[in-house]
């Protein structure tokens, strides 16, 4: 599913990538001193930031033509992974996770300057989007350390407990 993903969005020869792409990076582009971008600007920065991610999502079938979630066929791809990874990935965690961003995201500089800068309807597509990316990033971020966890338990652990037996 991955490979044929990776295929349709990256090229043919992209099936064994890695890497997260050509993102600017964390807190690149923010500018403190700058005035707050248009509504057309921030769309057009999300559409390219996220684009590689969200041409993969919906080639997986994660998410539909409008970005929404497809919930059962995420519950039924995590279903396939080993429990002891699924277990580590729960609502408690991401929405943890969610909370720390939205909580920091209320602290930048440039969101306080922008508030009130852009008219309701923009607001609300905005916060929308803003949820969506937060969401994205706390299951990602999980998953990660959900799976960087059951690689430690399960093969480095038992291997330096085997090579060093003394420790």
């Amino acid at each position: 599913k991955m490979d044929s993903a990776f295929a349709t969005c990256f090229g043919p020869n992209a099936a064994g990538r890695q890497g997260k792409g050509k993102g600017k990076g964390k807190g690149k582009g923010k500018g403190n001193n700058k005035a707050c971008p248009t509504f057309e600007e921030v769309m057009e920065w999300v559409e390219e930031e996220y684009a590689e991610e969200g041409c993969v999502l919906a080639e997986i079938g994660w998410i539909d033509a409008e970005g929404n979630e497809n919930n059962a066929t995420i519950m039924e791809d995590l279903a396939t992974l080993n429990p002891a990874i699924t277990a580590e990935i729960t609502e408690e965690k991401i929405g943890t996770c969610v909370e720390e961003a939205i909580a920091e995201w209320l602290q930048d500089p440039m969101a306080k300057k922008c508030e009130g800068k852009y008219t309701q309807e923009e607001e609300e597509t905005l916060e929308n989007i803003f949820m969506h990316i937060v969401n994205y990033k706390c299951f990602t971020g999980t998953f990660d350390d959900a799976c960087k966890g059951f690689v430690k338990a399960t093969y480095v652990e038992p291997l330096l407990m085997e090579l060093y037996p003394e420790y």
